[in-house]
């Protein structure tokens, strides 16, 4: 994926893109602690006749954005730069973790500019606590900081063991990228940042129940939900959570033996479902499509 920089509403974004074609875009939106290198094996697999995005979001990786970071204000900066990138298309969506929550708010506060969605190990109003006991944490004042200063790499390092269940490990080099996005002290205040706006007065009651603040209703043409099995913070529940609130028309795939980082854990997985998903003469309406279904390999 070739690598620029756009400037949309003020923000400079880092940029990765890939592909042409008249097929409908494609905007991929990365987690924490990752940027939007993760997206370097599926990207390029999706560029087949469209084009792809994977934007390092607002104030992460080598974009630039100081806040607000309530979602609202996050998916005006992304709805920027498409359009500064595409101007009067649509583009089909896929975030993972926070992309996905991202994700979520673009398609239900924008969706003139959404025509399918699919969420990947990301909440949606639900927070399963204890597992997920890193957002409250990381909402708290002055104490994720000091976290972050004084174990630098290896915060980051722990915060990706502790979810890839995968016997591959993560690439040395993107591992290295991730650890020093995120020990830079402007970086790591943008990404509580996130968990912080969260965790407003408006939000602490939602927070407290393990509910997130509330989005308007979320409208697709097709909507899915992709899941690592083995996701430790959030478990098969969370998407089946995201399921339900998604509606009678959103479908769910689980992917075993991946764990909370599925997009790279499990690309070629990964791969074969989004091209599924995004198939541009896709003739199943997504209400005859099955809810729910473990990936299998297709025979060779």
């Amino acid at each position: 994926m070739s690598v620029r920089n756009v400037t949309a509403a003020g923000t400079s974004f880092l940029l990765r893109t890939c592909g042409e074609g008249d097929g409908t875009p494609v905007l991929l939106l990365h987690g924490v602690p990752e940027t939007s290198s993760c997206w370097q094996v599926v990207g390029p697999a999706l560029a087949d006749g469209r084009r792809v995005l994977a934007p390092d979001l607002p104030g992460l990786g080598g974009s630039t954005y100081s806040g607000p970071w309530d979602v609202p204000s996050l998916v005006a900066q992304l709805a920027a730069l498409l359009e500064a990138e595409l101007p009067g298309q649509r583009v089909d969506v896929v975030g993972h973790d926070w992309g996905g929550v991202l994700a979520l708010g673009l398609t239900a506060l924008r969706p003139e500019l959404v025509r399918r969605l699919c969420v990947a190990n990301a909440p949606f109003r639900e927070i399963p606590l204890p597992r997920a006991a890193h957002v409250p944490f990381f909402a708290l004042p002055f104490v994720p900081e000091l976290l972050f200063r004084l174990g630098g790499r290896r915060v980051v390092d722990l915060m990706l063991d502790l979810a890839w269940k995968s016997p591959t490990p993560l690439d040395p080099e993107v591992r290295a990228e991730y650890e020093a996005a995120y020990t830079d002290r402007t970086k790591v205040s943008a990404m509580l940042g996130y968990y912080r706006a969260a965790a407003r007065p408006a939000a602490l009651a939602a927070l407290g129940r393990g509910r997130t603040p509330p989005l308007p209703a979320v409208r697709a043409e097709k909507l899915m939900v992709l899941w690592g099995a083995l996701d430790p913070v959030l478990p098969i529940s969370s998407g089946e959570a995201v399921v339900r609130e998604l509606g009678s028309t959103c479908t769910m795939v689980i992917v075993p033996g991946a764990g909370h980082f599925v997009i790279e854990e499990a690309p070629e997985t990964v791969v074969e479902v989004l091209r599924d998903f995004l198939a541009e003469d896709d003739p199943t309406p997504a209400a005859s499509l099955p809810k729910k279904r473990t990936f299998r390999n297709k025979p060779s």
